[in-house]
Order: structure tokens, then sequence, then C-alpha cells
């Protein structure tokens, strides 16, 4: 994918302008914000999307396979990549949910790591950001930064399709926004990426979300009543997948609620490809009006979360 120089000298821009606060209270209080609150909406608030790709082989039409990964930013994109081009497992899937998925951070080699993977792929591809970092992150990211400069500074989620990606919108969630900016030097707030697969003669609703870690069950869990209210008039069938940051020990109470509201059947995979509905889980799949033919779980070693794969039949 192109890159856009103005969109990355306003992303650049920005950040300049908004490390030199100390606390998001001083940022929202200072002279400036009255410009920079509307520019910082207009970056975090686009959906960007990837060049067609060229006409693929036939697919089956009845099925959907379906992976969802945390990819840890793309730190390790060849192996990313790798893993789902040649995984037997992974590859060839119709679906891709992406959540950790850089764009312009320095640890994931500055690239556009959704554009990257899907021309690598052959896939549609539509990436949603959710903070404006403002420094090369956390842990073992200076490492993989290797001492290069942010471009864009942005990181989000990202959904990949087999088919056309129609209509999509975002959908903001209750976040931590004064920790993730006075600790972790990041503006911006979680959300649930949605869009609308055009899978000839049956089209569905795909939806990537993570969910926040950084504070309690009640936190995460009015995150997805969001989520939950914004696919309740939906009357297609949907995939909803992503990092929900939920063990079986914090239990599943909102979850199942959510299920049960939107009619979604959970399909929570264990790191051994064990389909359970409790586990020690963090990334789930829930989805409806389709039949779970198989799940798994392939271990890669990319990324702090291995992928997991479900394929649906139409019902």
């Amino acid at each position: 994918m192109t890159r856009d120089p103005a969109f990355e000298a306003e992303c650049r821009s920005l950040v300049d302008a908004v490390r030199r606060f100390p606390t998001l209270a001083a940022l929202r209080s200072s002279a400036e914000w009255q410009g920079l609150g509307p520019r910082l909406a207009r970056v975090l608030g686009a959906v960007r999307r990837t060049p067609p790709p060229p006409p693929g082989p036939p697919v089956r039409r009845d099925h959907v396979r379906a992976v969802h990964w945390n990819i840890e930013h793309g730190n390790w994109y060849e192996q990313v990549e790798h893993a789902l081009r040649e995984n037997p497992a992974l590859a060839g899937a119709d679906l891709v949910s992406l959540n950790e998925i850089d764009l312009g951070m320095a640890r994931a080699g500055n690239r556009d790591v959704t554009a990257d993977l899907a021309a690598a792929l052959g896939l549609h591809g539509v990436w949603a950001p959710l903070f404006l970092e403002t420094t090369v992150g956390r842990d073992d990211d200076a490492l993989t930064a290797a001492g290069r400069e942010n471009r864009e500074s942005l990181f989000g989620v990202a959904i990949l399709s087999r088919w056309p990606i129609g209509e999509t919108r975002i959908v903001d969630l209750p976040s931590p926004e004064r920790y993730q900016f006075d600790l972790e030097r990041m503006y911006g707030r979680h959300l649930a990426l949605i869009a609308t697969i055009e899978r000839p003669g049956a089209p569905f609703v795909a939806v990537t979300a993570h969910l926040e870690v950084h504070r309690t069950r009640q936190h995460r869990a009015a995150q997805v009543r969001v989520i939950a209210d914004a696919l309740a008039g939906e009357k297609r069938p949907v995939i909803l997948a992503g990092d929900f940051n939920t063990w079986s020990e914090q239990r599943h109470e909102v979850l199942a609620e959510v299920a049960a509201r939107l009619g979604l059947v959970s399909v929570l995979i264990e790191p051994d490809g064990r389909r359970r509905t409790l586990g020690r889980h963090l990334d789930h799949f829930y989805f409806r009006g389709f039949r779970l033919v198989r799940a798994s779980a392939p271990k890669v070693s990319s990324s702090d979360h291995n992928p997991i794969l479900v394929e649906l039949e139409t019902r």
C-alpha cells in the first residue's frame, strides 16, 4: 500500500504536540486542545482500506475458515506472514481477524502491517487505529525498534477477507484513557471494528475487538455490552473474534450474557486446540448463522499469542 506522506506528517506532528503533556488532564485542559482534539479524532476515527487483490481461485461458498490472532504488533512480521501463508492449519483462510497490528511503528519495522499481510495473502483488508504512540512501545519493543524512529506511530485492529469488504464502522469502547496516556504514553481508546463481508449470495458481518487488560472484568463487561448494543439490530450472520483478556477464574458470566442476547455460539479454544466452553482464555470466537465444523489453535512462535482457527459451515 502506498504510504500517504501528508497523513504521516500529521501523525508525526500530533506525536510531537501531545508528548509534551505529562497527563491526559493537562492535555485536555490546555489551550492547544481545541485544535488538537479534532485532529486526533480524525486520525483515530478513520478506517483504512488496502488495495483490492487480484482475483483468486474459487473457494467453497458454504464454508468460512476464520483465523483470529493477536500478532504482538507485527514485531516478528516475517514469521507471522510465513505462518499465515505456509502453516497447513492457517494457510488459505477466508477471514483473518487481527489484534495489535501496527502502522508505522519502529518495533514492527515501520511497516503498514495490514497492507503487507493483505498483499502477501491476496486478501482484502481494513484497519482501524486504537492508539497514537508517543514512544517506541513497551517490554521488548525497543529491542525490535533497533534504534529507528516511528513513522505514523499507530497501532490498531484489522480484518482481512477473501471476499470484498463493504461497509465498515468503528465502535468506540469505554477505555482507561488516563492510565494509557499518563503511564503508557499513548493517546486513544479501545474499539470494535465491524465490517460487512460481501460473500457472494451470503454476506455476513465480521467483528474484531481487543478489550483492555488493566482494570477489572466489570470494565471489560462494559466494553462487551457496547459491542452487543452495536450488533443488536443485525440480522445477517455474524462472526465476532478478539482478544478479550478474560480468564476462566474471572468467570464468563458477561460473555455468556452477551452471547445469549445476540444468539451467538461461543468457541473458546485451549492452547492445545481442544474446544471448551471454559478455560484459561484470552482469545475467543463467537458466531451466529453458521455451524461449527472444527476448531484448533496451531502453535507458532511469532507472537505472545497463538492463533485460533474455526471452520464454519453456512446453515
